[in-house]
């Protein structure tokens, strides 16, 4: 971990998706997320934690404010080469229906076109890690389990070493023991490689088991 080290600063972010309204779903927030730590966002359905995601994302674009990643500041000119830079772990449905779990997998790969015996390389050297077997890879999601589909997303958001990593909801539409499961896997892989990780959760206890930090909106 670089301790100290900002990975994202937000300076007075206002956002809501009708500029005409007086409410804003997000009022000039300020945030500073440390490198290395697993930041959690809790809070009401409603309360602007996937919006505020999205935005660090660069997906939305907020009414006014400042967005920096590694001290670099967000702008439509480098919005794309930052991108690359994190991953995006979203519900198990989230996966490219027409792609078998290997096209998926390598997604984020194939963007950086990577060579593809590198990228075969790569999930290979997931695939134990996040306990699927290479049998899966031929399969396409709807031959999945929600428990699989949800692994096969956390290998594509992870495959391509990003320096930070979104979590929108990953564990919410799983059963609880295999909520539990990711949760510990997750948990495991942000303590060996201290990657940072940004996870909106409505659980307090999911932000409790996971986060070093748990900011509530």
């Amino acid at each position: 971990m670089e301790n100290n080290k900002i990975a994202i600063s937000l300076k007075n972010i206002n956002f809501d998706y009708d500029y005409s309204k007086k409410d804003l779903i997000l009022d000039n927030l300020s945030l500073d997320i440390e490198c290395g730590s697993f930041f959690c966002l809790t809070g009401e359905s409603g309360c602007g934690k996937s919006t505020l995601l999205k935005i660090i994302n660069g997906l939305l674009i907020p009414k006014s404010g400042t967005i920096k990643i590694y001290d670099t500041t967000l702008s439509p000119n480098n919005i794309i080469n930052i991108r690359r830079d994190m991953g995006y772990i979203l519900q198990g449905n989230s996966l490219f229906p027409h792609y078998t779990a290997y096209q998926n997998m390598t997604y984020c790969l194939d963007l950086e076109n990577k060579d593809p015996e590198e990228s075969r390389k790569r999930i290979e050297e997931l695939l134990p890690i996040v306990h699927l077997d290479p049998e899966v890879l031929k399969k396409f999601p709807s031959e999945l389990s929600g428990g699989q589909r949800q692994r096969v997303g956390i290998i594509r958001g992870i495959a391509h070493k990003p320096r930070i990593i979104l979590m929108d909801e990953p564990f919410s539409a799983l059963d609880p023991e295999t909520r539990s499961s990711l949760q510990d896997l997750v948990k495991d892989i942000h303590q060996e490689t201290h990657t940072t990780l940004v996870m909106v959760t409505h659980s307090m206890s999911e932000a409790e088991k996971l986060g070093t930090r748990i900011y509530k909106m």
